[in-house]
């Protein structure tokens, strides 16, 4: 146990500075240069002289070693450095934007525990029933559909042509419903498909037969012994979905106007901000390491046999 835990650890930091390291290296190859983005952003003329000026006050004419391990010198300390699109600390930036990205976040994952269980239920329950058709198709079809495209037409069916939210962004949850739909949709259709599948193969095995010749309705051997025993793929699947919806929320936070950590990264990848930029991405790499952590966790207390299996194979 202990030598599992210690590669998890190793390859959590391994996979940390692999991503730092890409950042600064894709942000060095952009064809951007910060320097001028801030030059011309303040209506002055980019001559070589304020250009050199400015880019030694904002410590970029070092090598871009010794720029990435001053960054991650820092960040070990809670120091990302300046943002060069705000001028203000990477840090305090994160601060004020990352709450509303959480807010996002977990109206999205509820949405998305709550709909991709019922519905994957359903459809098991009613296999190769006209229920079934509709949700493999409106699955098929969300799975194709790009979010900020999504996005866009909730905006105009429900903010345009029926105006029950506001095409600006609304205070409080209301303002996040039809973002965190965008989000969640994709998902949604990704996860029912599997957990419809996972349910059906339990549904074929020897104990659910028992628990039928036993006395046990359809809907009481479902949710009674079939659906913690298929919950394993789906936690896995979820868990690995984090980080992608905080990723996916740049466009769906640009496409709603919502100040968070989304929008903050694609102005800064527009500003070749490597230091916002490289804090950011490490913020969506911690989350997805920690999140599939937490689902090989709730795999185990879920299902702490199949480990033992696996061990025992």
């Amino acid at each position: 146990m202990a030598f599992h835990w210690g590669k998890r650890i190793l390859r959590f930091i391994i996979l940390l500075l692999g991503v730092s390291i890409l950042c600064f290296i894709l942000t060095a190859l952009s064809s951007i240069d910060p320097v001028t983005y801030i030059i011309r952003r303040g209506n002055l003329s980019p001559t070589p002289e304020v250009i050199e000026q400015v880019r030694e006050e904002l410590g970029l004419d070092s090598p871009l070693p010794i720029r990435y391990f001053t960054w991650i010198a820092g960040a070990l300390h809670g120091d990302f450095g300046e943002s060069v699109f705000t001028r203000n600390p990477v840090s305090e930036d994160l601060a004020a934007y990352f709450p509303t990205t959480l807010r996002l976040l977990l109206l999205t994952l509820a949405e998305i525990i709550v709909f991709s269980l019922l519905l994957g239920v359903l459809c098991a329950a009613k296999q190769n029933k006209l229920i079934d058709h509709i949700m493999r198709g409106i699955s098929i079809l969300g799975i194709c559909l790009p979010p900020f495209w999504l996005g866009f037409l909730l905006l105009i069916a429900f903010a345009v042509e029926i105006p029950i939210f506001s095409v600006t962004p609304a205070p409080g949850i209301k303002g996040l419903i039809l973002p965190s739909v965008t989000l969640a949709f994709p998902v949604i259709c990704s996860t029912v498909r599997l957990f419809r599948a996972s349910l059906l193969e339990e549904l074929h095995r020897d104990y659910v037969r028992f628990a039928r010749a036993s006395g046990m309705s359809k809907a009481q051997v479902i949710w009674r012994k079939a659906f913690r025993n298929a919950l394993p793929p789906v936690v896995t699947l979820f868990c690995q979905y984090v980080s992608y919806l905080i990723a996916g929320s740049a466009g769906v936070e640009k496409v709603f106007s919502i100040k968070g950590v989304g929008n903050y990264l694609m102005n800064c990848i527009m500003a070749a901000d490597s230091n916002a930029i490289g804090a950011c991405m490490l913020l969506i790499a911690t989350l997805y390491l920690l999140a599939e952590l937490g689902g090989e966790i709730l795999n185990h207390f879920l299902c702490p046999w199949r480990k033992e299996e696996s061990d025992g194979s």
